[in-house]
């Protein structure tokens, strides 16, 4: 259970040097942590930052190709598929 949870159904851990939280454990609690600090608006930004990384890092014609699977149609006449 994240830390987040934890503390809003007011779960505490005694604390204890035996038990130490993985690198796993402490990105997923930071991810946790960093979505429920963000606004909508800002989800959104990096959302669509990465989908767009995502298709500019993708072959053109792979991009036309789910294009027009999308949309069913290419708005530049000017390229031949």
């Amino acid at each position: 259970m994240s830390r987040i949870k934890e503390n809003l159904i007011g779960y505490e851990l005694e604390p204890n040097d035996w038990i130490e939280p993985t690198a796993l454990e402490m990105c997923e609690e930071l991810v946790a942590h960093d979505l429920y600090c963000m606004t909508l608006s800002e989800v959104k930004f990096r959302v669509a930052k990465q989908v767009r990384e995502e298709y500019y890092s993708q072959d053109i014609n792979i991009m036309r190709q789910q294009y027009v699977a999308a949309f069913g149609k290419t708005n530049n006449y000017n390229e031949v598929f």
